[in-house]
C-alpha cells in the first residue's frame, strides 16, 4: 500500500482518540513505537508532525486500526480482515481475534485446548487461503 498523502490534522485527532481508547498514556505509546513522549505530543498537537510510516503501521496494529482509519483515507477502523493480508497473521492477533469475537462451544466459554486448536486451525486456514491467493484462485 503506497500512502500518497496523509490528512495531517486528522490523523492527529484519530491518533490521540485511538491512544486514549486504549488506554494509554502517552509516555507508554510512545515506548511501544519507539519514539519519545514529546514526539507523540506533537503528533497530537495539530497535525504539524507526523510519524514515519513504520511507526503508523505499528500503531495501527496497537490500536487495533486501519491505517487508512488513521491517515484519513477512510473513516472505518475496522483493520483489513486477517485472512486478506498479505503477511502471516502473528499469534497475538489470532488471539485477539478469538477474544474479541467471545466464541462459545455449547454454551460454554472456549477452554485454553480448545483455543489452541482453534489457533492452530486459523494458522491453516490462512496457509490455505493465501496459496490460493498466489495461484489466482483467491478472493
Amino acid at each position: 500500500m503506497e500512502i500518497k498523502e496523509i490528512n495531517r490534522k486528522l490523523f492527529s485527532e484519530r491518533f490521540k482518540k485511538c491512544r486514549i481508547e486504549n488506554n494509554y498514556t502517552q509516555e507508554k505509546i510512545a515506548e511501544e513505537l519507539g519514539a519519545k513522549r514529546g514526539t507523540v505530543a506533537s503528533w497530537e498537537a495539530g497535525g504539524y508532525r507526523i510519524p514515519e510510516l513504520s511507526k503508523i503501521y505499528k500503531a495501527a496494529d496497537v490500536f487495533d486500526v486501519s491505517v487508512d482509519y488513521l491517515v484519513g483515507r477512510t473513516d472505518d477502523p475496522s483493520p483489513m480482515p486477517i485472512w486478506k493480508r498479505d503477511k502471516k497473521p502473528t499469534d497475538i492477533e489470532l488471539e485477539k481475534f478469538l477474544n474479541k469475537t467471545n466464541i462459545h462451544f455449547d454454551g460454554a466459554p472456549l477452554t485454553d485446548e480448545d483455543k489452541e486448536d482453534l489457533l492452530t486451525y486459523l494458522k491453516v486456514k490462512w496457509e490455505r487461503e493465501s496459496k490460493k491467493k498466489k495461484k489466482g484462485g483467491g478472493k
